[in-house]
């Protein structure tokens, strides 16, 4: 069958935008892998980095004519742009038949099915799943038979068609289809992740589950009577060789020679970590790499000594969910084995051992008990940590989660429009502060860290990679400042700016977005 699977046109988050770089999509290049190992006929299509508008994906579905056209993503402010494929493709051909994955559409099928023309949806995992409901349908087959969908009701209601288990072994996996990519136009930015960034995995899934994070439900084991069934966090991970087979493919092949790893959590495993870099070091692979790191983790392999050996290796820039300075409301959080005072010596011993490191740290704001002390307190926390990038996001509920469900259940979201959940706009208050109070707390936090001091500390490092995102990180900021700014003092250019996003607040509309 010919099947066309789409990353659509989409508004653009300020922190990673056209003029900065546009990330490859793993799911597109997996997913596209495992049905031509099937033998289908596969059509990749990113339109972020052709810079492909609707009129031109429009045109594009009705001269290649597929009879699939799949879409999705675990982005829930995204979804609305991911619905508008499936209704594109049907008013091309009313018979194409529309597919959607992803965590959004997983977990909110009745919605989705209320909302777009969405003929199935893929749940949780996506190539045998994909894969098999492909074969199905060319078969003539019954999809009912297929487990992991989501299939709609006469009356928009979902019914679902069984548990589909994990992947058992990821080395089993088809080689990521790089080669339907154009992947001259990914990795261009000359600052952020540079040169040459590009994403990968090693691993899927997560070992811990905690209460606002989707990004463990889509590879969590699913068990229980649906729809309620019972999510638990399960981690994978693939042999060290395959990895490096295909980082010097991409360094080699593509020029891609900075690894965006995209793993949940990407130092779970030490034996593996060390094999990890003294390979890469044996082979005389000179990628630099990123990755998302568990602080608890980070300071056990300060301790073992491995974490030295990972720079070696190449490793330059890393993340590491901080989220509070108090160990109860990582507690809540569901945030297992975090406790601040060990997470602040190993930020701090990390800082003093290795300066060449770009080290960017994420924190929630606004849970409910959060006031301007308690924002204050955390921020005085981060300025003692004094990591290069502190990234404060609202608390934003997101469909799967626990958060989502409390936030429902009392009533606590004042913003329902999905497209404005982008973690830089809060869709809710706390029980002492309004949403507009929330919001602009997060920009005085944002503005009194990055004082002069800190700026021009990073702008004359003399490591190249810290130094080039000290640059990406004062232009982006720079340009998210201003806009605040003049949204809050010309009134009439805030409306206009609002009406021309229909509310998709603090994202940018590309000017090929249309076209």
């Amino acid at each position: 069958m010919r099947v066309l699977i789409v990353r659509p046109p989409k508004y653009l988050w300020p922190y990673m935008n056209e003029q900065d770089n546009f990330l490859l999509p793993q799911a597109l290049v997996c997913l596209g892998a495992e049905l031509r190992r099937r033998g289908h006929d596969v059509v990749l299509l990113d339109a972020m980095p052709l810079k492909m508008g609707w009129k031109s994906l429009e045109r594009t579905i009705r001269d290649l004519k597929p009879q699939i056209v799949a879409a999705g993503d675990s982005e829930t402010l995204y979804q609305h742009e991911t619905g508008r494929v499936f209704q594109t493709a049907k008013h091309v051909d009313p018979s194409i038949f529309t597919v959607a994955g992803g965590t959004h559409f997983s977990h909110l099928p009745q919605y989705s099915f209320g909302k777009y023309p969405i003929d199935a949806i893929v749940r949780g995992e996506g190539e045998d799943t994909f894969g098999e409901l492909v074969d199905t349908l060319e078969g003539g087959g019954d999809i009912e038979k297929v487990l992991g969908l989501a299939l709609p009701n006469d009356d928009g209601t979902p019914r679902f068609t069984g548990h589909r288990p994990l992947i058992a072994n990821l080395d089993d996996l088809a080689l990521p289809a790089y080669d339907l990519m154009p992947m001259d136009k990914y990795g261009t930015a000359r600052y952020l992740f540079s040169p040459g960034g590009v994403t990968m995995h090693h691993s899927r899934g997560c070992i811990d589950g905690c209460a606002y994070c989707a990004c463990w439900l889509q590879m969590a084991r699913r068990s229980g009577d649906l729809p309620n069934e019972i999510l638990q966090p399960h981690y994978r991970q693939r042999s060290v060789e395959p990895v490096l087979d295909e980082m010097e493919l991409l360094r080699y092949k593509y020029n891609k020679s900075c690894v965006v790893f995209v793993d949940d959590t990407f130092n779970v495993n030490p034996k593996w970590m060390d094999t990890f870099a003294e390979e890469k070091m044996r082979r005389g692979l000179d990628s630099a790499w990123f990755g998302f790191m568990r602080a608890d983790f980070l300071h056990r392999d300060l301790e073992s000594g491995l974490f030295g050996k990972l720079i070696r290796s190449g490793l330059t820039h890393i993340c590491v969910g901080m989220e509070r300075a108090d160990d109860q409301e990582l507690a809540d959080m569901q945030k297992h084995n975090m406790h601040v005072e060990r997470n602040t010596a190993t930020v701090k011993a990390l800082r003093r051992r290795f300066p060449e490191l770009f080290l960017q740290t994420t924190f929630i704001v606004g849970t409910r008990n959060d006031s301007e002390a308690s924002l204050n307190h955390l921020l005085d926390y981060v300025e003692d940590l004094d990591p290069d990038y502190p990234a404060f996001h609202p608390m934003t509920p997101v469909p799967g989660t626990k958060t989502w469900e409390d936030a429902k259940q009392n009533g606590w979201l004042e913003i329902t429009d999905f497209a404005r959940y982008d973690w830089m706009t809060p869709v809710m208050g706390t029980d002492h502060m309004s949403r507009d109070d929330l919001e602009w707390k997060i920009w005085e936090m944002n503005k009194k860290y990055m004082n002069p001091f800190r700026v021009m500390r990073g702008l004359f490092c003399r490591h190249t990679y810290r130094r080039r995102m000290y640059i990406w990180w004062l232009k982006v900021s720079i340009n998210v400042g201003i806009d605040f700014i003049l949204d809050r003092i010309l009134p009439s250019r805030s409306t206009s700016r609002k009406a021309q996003l229909s509310e998709y607040v603090g994202m940018i509309k590309p000017v090929w977005y249309d076209h």
